[in-house]
């Protein structure tokens, strides 16, 4: 019997030695730990979980940003070679009349001239530039303060110069207008009407495809065409 309580005896003294040397190995390894984070400052923040509302945020904006470089494909300038549409020459073989009915006249006017016509309504500026950086020049009535109002084509603008040409088919005389003055000229027709003549006929969905290559669907949901 006294033998075994020797051993046993042995036995817990190794073991609480055992113990007592895990348990400073394990606070030398804490301290060790603690020295390493004060000299090192405070980690990545790479290393820490991103919160979920933080990722669907940052997610949100990524795609805001990409709609928004998606939302307008309109280039800087465009310019429409009058001088090339024989068509449109056509339509202003004689002068345009500026009745209180305006482009609806001149519309009805050019039946027997030119084979294809359409009037739009519910246009804006930016539907005016898409038509002209597809190669259409549209039409317009314009009126300045205290003048007769005139109709003619748009053949071109500029953004950096923030300005837009009125050009005489038949002559091809350019007016050079700034932005400012020419939605002023042209917005007195609340209806923002424009006449396109072009080699074929126009349906509602060459319009809309057209249209969805330059600017966002919701920039030209007012617009309506009549055509022939």
């Amino acid at each position: 019997m006294r033998p075994n309580l020797f051993y046993s005896r042995e036995i817990s003294q190794a073991l609480l030695r055992g113990s007592s040397f895990s348990t400073v190995r394990a606070c030398v390894a804490t301290l060790v730990f603690v020295l390493l984070a004060i000299n090192c400052g405070t980690p990545p923040q790479g290393q820490y979980p991103v919160p979920e509302t933080a990722v669907k945020a940052a997610e949100k904006n990524q795609t805001q940003q990409s709609t928004q470089n998606q939302a307008s494909s309109l280039p800087g300038s465009a310019t429409v070679r009058l001088a090339e549409q024989p068509y449109l020459r056509n339509a202003f073989s004689e002068p345009a009349p500026a009745s209180r009915t305006g482009l609806d006249d001149f519309f009805a006017m050019t039946r027997g001239k030119v084979q294809h016509a359409a009037i739009v309504s519910g246009a804006s500026f930016d539907v005016l530039k898409a038509f002209i950086a597809e190669g259409w020049a549209p039409i317009v009535m314009i009126q300045f303060q205290g003048r007769t109002p005139e109709i003619l084509p748009v053949s071109d603008y500029n953004d950096q110069l923030s300005e837009v040409s009125l050009q005489n088919p038949t002559n091809l005389n350019k007016r050079r207008l700034t932005y400012k003055a020419f939605e002023a000229a042209w917005g007195k027709d609340p209806r923002k009407k424009v006449v396109l003549i072009t080699p074929q006929r126009l349906t509602e969905t060459d319009l809309e495809s057209v249209l969805g290559n330059y600017l966002p669907a919701e920039a030209f949901q007012e617009v309506s065409i009549r055509s022939r």
